[in-house]
């Protein structure tokens, strides 16, 4: 009997090591927006950030080679995967239209909460969406948060969309407006990079949680992949490596964007 059941072991010990070392799947090449920090942004000709972190580690445990590449702006990274010529895409919201071509994660890479963002100086209380009535607020242009809250926002709220991040920033500045809607993370990362930014704090409760997940390409012959990616997604929020890895990329774009501003000025300066 104990033989029996060694010899079954070892059969599934074989199926799971043949899974893994598919011989049409030795390497995933990735990409993701080329500017959503501190999920992912482009470096040159790649693609780096909490997403890649996250992933690099998952697939070198698994035991196939991992590569975050930039394959353009962001209507094209879309198509490169639907194309096929990318295995798989990072950190983006699972929606319908993207179904038809990837094949997403079942358990989300990581959260993207929305909140508000306001200066230090003027903090209010904030516990739902009913505290922003009468208060003036923007969003970005054409920034979505997901039903229910887009509806409340479009038919009480009133928010106008027709401001850029830095006229948006700017009009909070000068107290024109007392908040911005932006995802807390992103936000973090945006504001903490930008003159200024670091008196623009976000609030402790979040408008509308949000998760973003990774897909790969219907084409890519890692799809089989997706169970096993899946379950560590899983184990590294449970566990705050997920967080961990998001704050340790708002503080690398942070600092990667103020030194980039500081040696512009001494460029110029030359």
């Amino acid at each position: 009997m104990v033989s029996v059941r060694l010899g079954l072991v070892l059969v599934f010990a074989s199926i799971s090591g043949a899974l893994a070392s598919d011989p049409n799947c030795t390497r995933v090449t990735a990409s993701a927006h080329p500017d959503y920090p501190p999920y992912h942004w482009r470096e040159g000709g790649r693609i780096v950030g909490a997403s890649v972190d996250l992933n690099k580690m998952i697939f070198q445990e698994i035991g196939v080679s991992f590569d975050a590449v930039f394959t353009g702006p962001w209507k094209r990274v879309l198509k490169t995967a639907e194309n096929g010529d990318i295995d798989f895409l990072m950190s983006l919201k699972k929606t319908d239209e993207r179904s038809a071509f990837l094949d997403f994660t079942d358990t989300p890479a990581f959260e993207n909460p929305f909140t508000v963002f306001t200066l230090e100086n003027r903090r209010f209380p904030l516990g739902g969406w009913n505290d922003l009535k009468g208060r003036y607020g923007a969003k970005n242009a054409g920034d979505r948060y997901g039903e229910p809250f887009d509806a409340y926002v479009a038919n009480v709220l009133k928010l106008s969309d027709n401001f850029s991040f830095q006229d948006n920033v700017n009009q909070l500045l000068v107290g024109r407006i007392d908040y911005i809607i932006h995802g807390r993370y992103v936000g973090q990362a945006q504001f903490g990079a930008i003159q200024g930014g670091e008196d623009i704090v976000p609030v402790d409760w979040n408008v509308m949680n949000g998760f973003v997940h990774s897909g790969f390409s219907l084409n890519s012959p890692c799809r089989h992949l997706k169970g096993r990616v899946s379950k560590r997604y899983g184990e590294l929020l449970a566990d705050g490596t997920a967080d961990r890895i998001i704050s340790e990329n708002i503080g690398r774009w942070i600092l990667q964007s103020r030194n980039y501003e500081l040696r512009k000025k001494v460029v110029d300066i030359d």
